[in-house]
């Protein structure tokens, strides 16, 4: 399968503290992915370092097969998009509806 989105030995670090280590992680194209570990073990330190939120200390992000850090912002917002946990969900809304909504780049 191909990968749409793929890490090649990305580590993340806050200022000197190792969150992930170098690792290789891909998501493949029409496949679901689960991130599974207990808090606090970096998933969505993982996700921001996905895509391009959080800067990555070493290794390079792939968005098809493409540098996501040499995309323009604007093409990476056209075919990437995270919606963070948060406490509360919008009133009166379902997740497929939230989702549906998508977003502008």
């Amino acid at each position: 399968m191909d990968a749409v989105l793929a890490g090649r030995e990305i580590s993340v670090a806050y200022q000197q503290n190792m969150i992930i280590p170098p690792m290789d992680v891909k998501i493949e194209k029409e496949c679901i992915t689960s991130i599974i570990g207990p808090n606090g073990c970096g998933k969505s330190t993982l996700l921001k370092a996905l895509s391009r939120t959080l800067p990555i200390r070493s290794g390079q992000v792939l968005l098809d097969g493409r540098l996501i850090a040499q995309m323009p912002t604007a093409e990476v917002a056209k075919q990437m998009a995270i919606l963070p946990q948060g406490p509360q969900a919008p009133a009166g809304l379902t997740v497929e509806e939230l989702v549906s909504y998508g977003r502008y780049p």
